[in-house]
């Protein structure tokens, strides 16, 4: 218990430095204007620093070159990664929440699951989903191994021999992430016609 207890005291102290070191003020200032860590990171979540919209995955749609679910999907996917990693804060804020779930956290959360949400109706309009596949499910398990990766390499830069201190690393679970999404597309394409054939 009290490991926890110095963690999130570790985490209220790093997460008010990085969010002052990111405004460009002294962390004293930070203190001045918000009574505490929660009232600061709940103006930090609403302020739209912590998490990005769907807009932002996709940005400008005529220059995407997709045309099928899955194209779709890891674009949305390999971009929410890289917007990911360059989120410093929202990553000690994702790892305090594994550590400690309050309030803050499942407000935090709520934000996250919002754009998550917005991201799956996008998809709706691209495409329609196969009834015999359960778009959200299969997304939520991508978005975790790609959360717990990147908020792993504060740990350890290696995972089942994968180097992630190098942007090979990174390449290797883009290239899986398509991988397992086109896969599955090739793989119910061709189911169809191999019942057809029996």
């Amino acid at each position: 218990m009290r490991s926890a207890e110095r963690e999130c005291v570790r985490f209220a102290r790093e997460a008010s430095e990085a969010i002052a070191r990111e405004a460009g003020v002294d962390k004293v200032l930070i203190y001045r204007y918000f009574e505490n860590l929660p009232s600061l990171l709940e103006t930090f979540a609403k302020e739209g620093s912590y998490w990005t919209s769907v807009e932002e995955l996709v940005g400008d749609e005529t220059a995407v070159d997709a045309e099928s679910l899955a194209d779709w999907i890891v674009l949305l996917l390999t971009r929410f990664l890289h917007d990911l990693q360059k989120r410093p804060i929202t990553q000690e804020i994702m790892r305090w929440e594994l550590l400690e779930g309050n309030e803050l956290t499942h407000e935090l959360a709520t934000v996250r699951d919002r754009v998550a949400i917005e991201s799956l109706e996008f998809l709706k309009q691209k495409c329609s989903f196969p009834p015999d596949k359960d778009i959200p499910a299969i997304s939520a398990v991508l978005i975790a191994g790609i959360v717990y990766l990147v908020l792993r390499t504060k740990v350890s830069n290696t995972f089942l021999g994968i180097d992630f201190s190098s942007p090979t690393g990174w390449q290797r679970i883009e290239g899986a992430i398509a991988s397992l999404l086109r896969g599955a597309q090739i793989a119910s394409l061709i189911q169809p016609m191999v019942e057809t054939e029996e």
